[in-house]
């Protein structure tokens, strides 16, 4: 016993004073590559591309203004709301209304901001309709959902009944800002 005693500190002394590691399984040999010389500066340049004309051909980028949504929106049939009723122009919190008159009351309204820059899609969903579990089917909108919001509102020029407003929020809530004002 006393011998495995110490044949173990050696062991144990020798592993300390050693720089020995676990074997792992190498995927690559252990052997570093030599350096290599860097490519030569001299690189042949590849020909341009020409036209028919023999004249060098180029890509030309065209950047188009983005279409103005609200004019998009009236040559598909929308109408200012403020044209058909009496009501503003521009509505704090709503923005431009534009609504195809056949879609009253439900919508969808399209609430633009002061640039013409869709933000909002509104739907007017009138209380008597929901008390009374009606099924209502209303076109849908093209376009990203950032939030959305739901509130009742009394009745207004236009909408006279009290309805909810279900307004699906095309911009965050920061850029929401833009039709408060």
């Amino acid at each position: 016993m006393r011998n495995s005693l110490v044949t173990a500190a050696l062991a144990a002394l020798l592993a300390l004073t050693a720089d020995v590691k676990q074997p792992v399984a190498q995927l690559f040999p252990v052997e570093r590559p030599a350096p290599q010389a860097p490519a030569p500066h001299n690189i042949e340049k590849t020909k341009a591309v020409t036209r028919a004309d023999g004249k060098p051909h180029r890509k030309r980028r065209v950047v188009r203004p983005a279409p103005n949504q609200r004019k998009v929106a009236e040559k598909k049939g929308y109408e200012r709301v403020s044209d058909l009723v009496n009501f503003p122009k521009f509505f704090p919190g709503l923005g431009v209304l534009l609504v195809k008159p056949e879609t009253l009351p439900l919508g969808p309204f399209l609430c633009f901001d002061r640039r013409d820059r869709l933000v909002a899609t509104l739907y007017m969903v009138p209380t008597k309709e929901i008390d009374n579990h009606n099924s209502l089917e209303a076109p849908g909108f093209v376009g990203k959902v950032d939030h959305v919001s739901i509130y009742f509102n009394p009745g207004h020029p236009g909408v006279d009944l009290p309805h909810y407003h279900i307004m699906i929020w095309h911009v965050s809530k920061w850029a929401e800002a833009r039709v408060a004002k």
